[in-house]
């Protein structure tokens, strides 16, 4: 009988994987310089896929490559929040609706949160806890073009999030109650009511992060 092994990433792929876990976890407002040597030491590989990992970032819109040095990290500003706020807004009141007058994936909702629950003194496992949660509720409404276009908000996501539980004393506790609470308004099969637990939600998280509104978007 053969087994399966899978293949070890390519070093590209370890570069790039060790990058995007350091951009992921350096909270929205602050700024980091990585050179092309130190990333290439902390991550093990040789400089030149360290290079194509930041080619692949800097794609991305993460990163800003610095030639034959390294990569600049900015902070994100809050226009760049207020876009993320509003995608999440507009996607999740859409997804919360959709899934409340169909089924609920309650059970994979529920494992998600006994999971975040778990991990209160684990800022980052906390946040990426969230995001999958999130995530759940979007790809369980069943267009895959706007779930695509959640998941590109990702990275920004983490760095917000974590930065909320880390200022906010208390904030983990709360974001798992009011997760618990947007299961059981999906679960009530009310639209309405999914979507106001949806919003409170998230003007609970933009409470946290105290950031400052760019004026001319939604408050």
């Amino acid at each position: 009988m053969s087994i399966y092994h899978k293949p070890a990433p390519t070093a590209p792929e370890v570069a790039y994987q060790w990058l995007r876990q350091e951009i992921s976890t350096l909270p929205w407002d602050q700024e980091i310089f990585l050179s092309e040597g130190s990333i290439a030491e902390a991550s093990g590989v040789s400089r030149t896929p360290v290079r194509e990992a930041l080619l692949r970032l800097e794609a991305s819109g993460l990163i800003k490559r610095v030639a034959h040095k390294g990569a600049f990290v900015p902070a994100l500003t809050g226009r760049d929040i207020d876009d993320m706020v509003e995608v999440r807004r507009v996607i999740g009141d859409w997804a919360v609706r959709k899934v409340a007058q169909g089924a609920v994936p309650a059970a994979e909702l529920h494992e998600i949160l006994d999971r975040q629950e778990a991990a209160v003194q684990d800022p980052v496992a906390f946040i990426e806890c969230d995001i999958q949660f999130h995530q759940r509720i979007v790809s369980a409404a069943g267009n895959p073009i706007l779930a695509g276009v959640y998941e590109a908000q990702r990275f920004k996501q983490l760095r917000m999030g974590l930065k909320a539980v880390l200022d906010s004393e208390g904030r983990s506790r709360r974001v798992v109650e009011e997760h618990r609470a947007i299961v059981q308004a999906l679960l009530s099969g009310d639209p309405d009511q999914a979507a106001a637990a949806s919003r409170a939600h998230l003007e609970s998280t933009l409470s946290a992060l105290n950031v400052p509104h760019v004026p001319g978007l939604p408050s």
